[in-house]
């Protein structure tokens, strides 16, 4: 009897908490690996819907892009330089949306902002100048955000040099007075996102809204 009325011993009491220890600690593990899961699921839904906001914007800007061409009386050049890391163009919309005409559009991977190290694909927009003979008011530019984090992109046009040779893909577009048929823009992200290719037709023909006559070259949207 006196040993029932003693309660638990010292030994018990620690081997008892040790226990309630152990256990807690397990539950804190799986809350805390539940909440990961959790998080990175989240941000890759949120990394998902972002790539898809910037690959139906990216299409539908680069079906806009307009035959311009640059004030040269020399020759016929149109507004439209391409390579394998970095397009501009001109494009039907605004630069702005208190703006209106036509905008220069770049598009490049550029240093993120901040202290990362990481890389983003940029573009760049201006207004055009009715004297301009190249894309220079881009480099003054704001950069506007599409894919952060990337590690690289690599453009595509799809076109002929002339009428007589079959259009075919290319990495550098060097057509001065000709427009790619198609542009396509492949997005290798820095953590492993798989981002499906980007492929856009250019809608206008390459004289679609260019007036010309023997004094003078004026390029700019018709009026229906």
């Amino acid at each position: 009897m006196r040993r029932a009325q003693a309660g638990f011993t010292l030994l018990e009491i620690v081997i008892a908490m040790a226990l309630l220890a152990a256990m807690l600690a397990m539950a804190w593990s799986g809350m805390s690996f539940a909440l990961r899961g959790w998080d990175s699921g989240e941000a890759a839904g949120r990394r998902a819907v972002d790539l898809q906001l910037a690959q139906n914007f990216l299409r539908r800007e680069l079906a806009e892009v307009f035959p311009m061409r640059w004030k040269d009386p020399a020759k016929l050049r149109l507004a439209f330089e391409g390579d394998s890391k970095g397009l501009r163009f001109v494009s039907t919309r605004a630069a702005g949306a208190s703006s209106g005409g036509l905008a220069l559009v770049g598009l490049e991977v550029a240093q993120g902002q901040g202290q990362t190290r990481q890389r983003d694909l940029v573009m760049r927009r201006a207004l055009v100048d009715d004297k301009a003979q190249d894309f220079g008011p881009l480099g003054a530019a704001e950069p506007t955000l599409l894919v952060a984090n990337v590690d690289a992109v690599e453009f595509g046009y799809f076109g002929a040099e002339n009428d007589f040779n079959e259009p075919k893909w290319q990495a550098d577009w060097k057509v001065e007075g000709r427009i790619p048929q198609l542009v396509r823009l492949h997005v290798k992200t820095a953590d492993g996102t798989v981002v499906p290719d980007v492929v856009a037709r250019v809608m206008l023909g390459e004289e679609a809204g260019c007036l010309e006559n023997a004094f003078q070259r004026v390029c700019r949207p018709r009026t229906q």
